[in-house]
């Protein structure tokens, strides 16, 4: 199997980090950057032009998702985030993470429980446009409910084996970057999951495993704890929100003492009575909507009649009119 790890490293934001593995692999080490005067002693840099040069974050996501045509010779590549210094050679963490039948392979998150989870902190850090993000929210609260409930993978690391479903899958991931938020952990699973793509999860620390330290960047900050949950989004998204922290209390009752427990105990009433409410306050305008829908359609009705009727008096009249205009000149002088 021929492979190859490549990076990313476009408009200067980070220093191109020496992977001492390469010492001790066959695999190719690609760097795809926009700065001619970058070297390296263990990567082969490819120079390239930002697709998008006022927007280098989704120009940089153009080669993370969608790979270059020099990747299309490797039968599995590994593409890593230019923080990340390898631990172990591209060979071993291929072999050890693409099993037979497995198409990408990812770390699950180490630090966020849900895809929703990762919405509300990339809001809360002002990461992205708020209206953008909020869309997206709204939209895969309709489209993917699913999704929104599901672990979000660590895109630090992705395995790869080439193939047209795997092209298809980075396509759509692509897709609804450009779309929606260019936070791409938000439409990663949406893009995996449309194609049906053999995805493989691993449970691998994502700042120090036997396959990587990460990050390698002095000042880098990364948010290591949970966000605290943001009464934002469409009302299912809210409910989602309740509901899993109904489950979190429950769980946490059994550990707790006496007084702890009746005060959770009062909180886990307070979301239910909140999930309730917000129940009967979706049923209460999905009520009103569709009576003003009613009205609507009635007061259609009574137009086009309204209209019929017109129409008939107007060509009652002239065909009265005609027949008086005849009447007039039959009529002897």
């Amino acid at each position: 199997m021929k492979v190859c790890v490549y990076t990313t490293l476009l408009g200067g934001y980070d220093d191109l980090l020496e992977q001492d593995v390469a010492a001790g692999s066959e695999a190719d080490f690609i760097c795809f950057t926009d700065d001619a005067d970058v070297r390296s002693e263990t990567w082969r840099t490819h120079l390239v032009s930002p697709r998008y040069p006022q927007d280098i974050h989704r120009s940089s996501r153009v080669y993370k998702i969608l790979g270059h045509e020099l990747l299309r010779e490797y039968d599995a590549t590994l593409c890593i985030d230019a923080s990340v210094k390898l631990r172990a050679t591209p060979e071993k963490i291929i072999e050890d993470w693409l099993e037979d039948g497995v198409d990408v392979a990812m770390a699950a998150h180490s630090f966020r429980e849900s895809v929703l989870a990762e919405f509300d902190e990339v809001i809360r850090l002002n990461y992205d446009d708020r209206f953008r993000v909020y869309e997206q929210l709204n939209d895969y609260a309709v489209s993917y409910p699913d999704v929104l409930a599901m672990r979000p993978r660590w895109g630090g690391m992705i395995v790869r084996r080439r193939s047209e479903s795997v092209d298809r899958a980075m396509r759509t991931w692509f897709d609804h970057v450009l779309r929606y938020s260019r936070r791409d952990q938000l439409s990663l699973l949406v893009g995996l999951l449309e194609e049906d793509v053999a995805l493989r999860t691993l449970e691998v620390d994502n700042f120090d495993s036997v396959y990587h330290e990460w990050p390698v960047i002095a000042g880098r900050k990364v948010e290591r704890g949970k966000a605290p949950a943001l009464p934002s989004g469409p009302l299912i998204a809210d409910l989602r929100r309740a509901r899993a922290r109904i489950e979190e209390l429950e769980l946490a009752l059994e550990e707790l003492d006496a007084d702890t427990v009746n005060t959770l105990r009062h909180r886990v009433e307070q979301l239910t009575n909140e999930i309730s409410e917000g129940v009967a306050e979706r049923s209460r305008l999905e009520a009103q909507i569709d009576a003003l829908r009613r009205q609507v359609w009635e007061r259609e009705v009574e137009l086009a009649r309204s209209t019929g009727i017109s129409s008939s008096a107007r060509a009652l009249v002239r065909a009265v009119g005609m027949r008086l205009q005849r009447g007039t000149r039959q009529r002897p002088s």
